[in-house]
């Protein structure tokens, strides 16, 4: 019997990272954290994506459950997203890139962090940490830094990360989201969330690894990727990275 009040449900949208969503998949496998349900919504890819999630799916036999949602026209991460929240039936709520890695451990402690946080201050929905920003193929090139929990910078600044660990309740209640959004995904869906009335929770250490590469849609792998390479180095702020929302491709 599973405990519906412990249940973790994880989403991965996912378009064309048919390089990297397999990995993005085993790093929930491999989680310390149960029970967790595991949705993957592919935006008809047009790579071997599906193929590939089907696979890594199969390996998943230690989840509580698994689905793959594959969509027969584009609709974008938020159109995805929408689809998946269809299915969640979790307590608790991540939506995970498909083409970055949660390291060991990183459920059971966003958790932990979030109940302990909410036993004084209810209005805590949201955990989120900074990363390790990694290359296209995995090397670790520098550290991403979010920042601490304040509504107004929000109008201001994307630095809410995904993955984020929230209470699923809130985002299902703040659903659906605007499709029409194709940069600046994340702002949009945090922004509708923290409009409700909840708030956020900074975790200063980095808990999972964002890739670097070519098809970031925000852009941030190939600035990242050109600064490592012309020797600028050190911790990166990732709000002055990430855009807000908006409807432009």
């Amino acid at each position: 019997m599973t405990d519906t009040a412990k249940l973790l449900s994880v989403v991965i949208p996912n378009y064309n990272y048919g390089a990297y969503v397999a990995e993005a998949i085993g790093s929930i496998v491999a989680q310390d954290y149960a029970p967790i349900e595991l949705i993957v919504v592919d935006d008809c890819s047009t790579d071997n994506s599906v193929e590939v999630i089907e696979a890594a799916l199969a390996q998943a036999g230690n989840l509580h459950s698994t689905r793959l949602i594959a969509l027969d026209q584009n609709e974008g991460k938020l159109g995805a997203l929408n689809h998946a929240l269809e299915h969640v039936t979790g307590h608790y709520f991540v939506i995970h890139d498909s083409d970055d890695v949660l390291l060991p451990g990183y459920c059971t402690r966003t958790i932990a962090e979030l109940e302990k946080a909410r036993e004084t201050d209810p209005s805590i929905a949201i955990v989120y940490t900074d990363c390790m920003l990694i290359s296209a193929t995995g090397e670790t090139l520098d550290r991403g830094k979010s920042a601490a929990f304040d509504p107004k910078l929000l109008d201001r600044y994307s630095f809410i990360p995904e993955p984020a660990m929230c209470l699923a309740a809130p985002v299902l209640e703040s659903a659906p989201y605007d499709a029409a959004i194709r940069k600046g995904t994340k702002h949009h869906k945090w922004k509708r969330i923290v409009a409700k009335g909840w708030t956020g929770l900074h975790i200063p250490e980095p808990l999972f690894c964002y890739r670097m590469h070519d098809q970031n849609i925000s852009g941030i792998g190939k600035r990242v990727t050109a600064e490592v390479e012309s020797g600028i180095g050190g911790e990166r702020i990732l709000s002055g990275y990430w855009p807000l929302q908006t409807t432009e491709a």
